[in-house]
């Protein structure tokens, strides 16, 4: 029973090691690739290599390939500083090796070298027995060591990435388009779940044998994670090229982050120049229909008009007593109320959400409320 058991934790980490070698080649080598890429891509091989390292015990090849298995250890350490390296490349920050959880990992796998040093120690005719001692109760002292370093480093990883994305978003003017959005939604889901995952498995070791939470539980767990990233790493357009990686840092910049120049010419603008510009704008965006488009940001606005995007920030700001984002979901509101008015015996509620320029009726409910204190539904009831 027990071989039983033994082959059919070998074949599942087989399984997930492969599948996600495959995933590790699809992101890391495509053509024209981006930062984020990669870093995810790491973060699949370091998993694989964990299962392979965990199928190599299960499977009775130890002794074969003892060195892959004390290399899974040495990787391993490093899986939250890449999640945490990964959250740093979708707000734009500079993964900074010296932070002090790329110290600890770098510590860890140090400290990790000493696996396979104690097993080179071990008289060839005891070799067998340590390898035994890897599928029972207590695992070696090592293993234990590097765990419990190694769970809180994941978590204070995910904490860090959490903080890091938590602060990037109070910082963020509301500019961005709803690609964008969707994206740092993405991370933001990814983040909450290896969170979840990491307390599941600190308390699975709690209340497990060792050896089952490694070579069992663990790959499975991590299985939810290799279906998030395939399904919403597509479905959120998270995979960059290099050209699209650009642009949306350039597009998920915050305004308030300008240069000294463009504060200097900020702080000259009078206040006559502001209400007029705003005026401006305002004309614009209701002329133009811009507000329309669901992807529109103040980058994009700028470009239309041929002003700076910090003056045309400015403005709004100071002028308006609003943002950007309050200033367009005001103008969808009132064509919005327009559509209402004249179509809604014509097409569904839906539709005229998204001609207004809105990308989900969410957003639209939320939107209409704010600015008319009715939901579309009441403000239909109010016309007949």
């Amino acid at each position: 029973m027990q071989k039983i058991y033994d082959q059919n934790m070998t074949a599942l980490n087989i399984c997930l090691a492969v599948n996600l070698i495959i995933l590790f080649i699809a992101f890391f080598f495509r053509k024209n690739n981006a930062l984020p890429n990669k870093i995810l891509a790491l973060i699949l091989l370091d998993t694989a290599i964990s299962f392979l390292g965990n199928a190599s015990i299960t499977g009775g090849v130890f002794e074969q390939f003892p060195y892959f298995f004390f290399l899974s250890w040495c990787t391993n350490t490093y899986f939250g500083p890449l999640v945490f390296a990964y959250t740093c490349s979708f707000t734009g920050s500079k993964i900074n090796l010296k932070h002090p959880i790329w110290l600890v990992a770098f510590l860890c796998c140090i400290f990790g070298l000493s696996f396979p040093a104690a097993y080179l120690a071990l008289p060839v005719q005891e070799r067998p027995a340590f390898a035994a001692s890897l599928l029972q109760e207590p695992l070696p002292w090592q293993m234990s060591v590097i765990n419990i370093v190694g769970m809180p480093l994941i978590l204070a990883s995910v904490i860090a990435s959490a903080i890091k994305i938590s602060g990037y978003k109070r910082r963020l003017v509301l500019t961005v388009s709803n690609l964008e959005k969707t994206r740092l939604s993405f991370i933001t889901r990814f983040i909450v779940l290896g969170g979840i995952l990491t307390v599941i498995t600190a308390v699975l070791y709690l209340v497990l044998p060792e050896y089952l939470v490694e070579y069992l539980y663990l790959p499975c767990l991590i299985t939810l994670i290799y279906f998030f990233i395939l399904y919403y790493s597509v479905r959120h357009h998270a995979i960059f090229t290099t050209e699209s990686y650009e642009q949306f840092l350039e597009d998920t910049r915050p305004a308030i982050e300008q240069s000294e120049e463009a504060r200097i010419k900020q702080e000259t603008v009078t206040q006559t120049e502001l209400v007029t510009l705003a005026a401006s704008i305002e004309d614009f965006i209701t002329r133009s229909g811009i507000y329309a488009n669901p992807d529109l940001t103040i980058n994009m606005l700028a470009d239309s008009m041929g002003v700076p995007a910090e003056k045309i920030s400015t403005a709004i700001n100071k002028a308006m007593r609003k943002n950007f984002y309050e200033l367009v979901n005001e103008k969808r509101v009132a064509k919005a109320k327009t559509l209402l008015d004249n179509k809604i015996n014509q097409v569904t509620i839906e539709a005229i959400a998204y001609e207004a320029g809105f990308n989900s009726r969410a957003s639209f409910y939320r939107a209409f409320k704010k600015y008319t204190t009715l939901t579309p539904s009441e403000y239909i009831s109010t016309l007949s």
